[in-house]
């Protein structure tokens, strides 16, 4: 019996350290626009390649929300910085190939839209 209580109340310990940190991670309402310096109308873009990570901020280091493919469509707010290197805040318009949902927020690599 003992046996099996340690076991939970580690299993319980680590479940509590990962929500933890999952709520520490930077999130897309955290960031949203605050990060761009480009403002645009609304334009919307098609993903112009596979493999594009959707992500909760600017930047490898924000955590992935999913992943783009090519011909998924993205409604452009703004933008880090000039159009070469930056990263694109806009949201899902259609449940893309993956699953995320419409007006789902986030941030894509720029290059990667067309």
């Amino acid at each position: 019996m003992k046996i099996k209580r340690k076991a939970s109340m580690v299993v319980l310990s680590a479940a509590l350290m990962l929500g933890g940190s999952v709520a520490l991670a930077p999130t897309a309402s955290a960031v949203g626009a605050s990060a761009c310096q480009f403002n645009s109308p609304d334009v919307n873009f098609k993903v112009s390649t596979s493999g594009a990570r959707f992500r909760t901020g600017p930047g490898k280091r924000y955590r992935a929300i999913g992943t783009l493919y090519r011909g998924d469509s993205f409604r452009y707010f703004c933008r880090t910085r000039g159009f070469e290197k930056s990263w694109s805040y806009g949201k899902i318009l259609k449940r893309t190939t993956t699953g995320i949902r419409p007006g789902t927020r986030g941030w894509v690599y720029s290059k990667y839209l067309d």
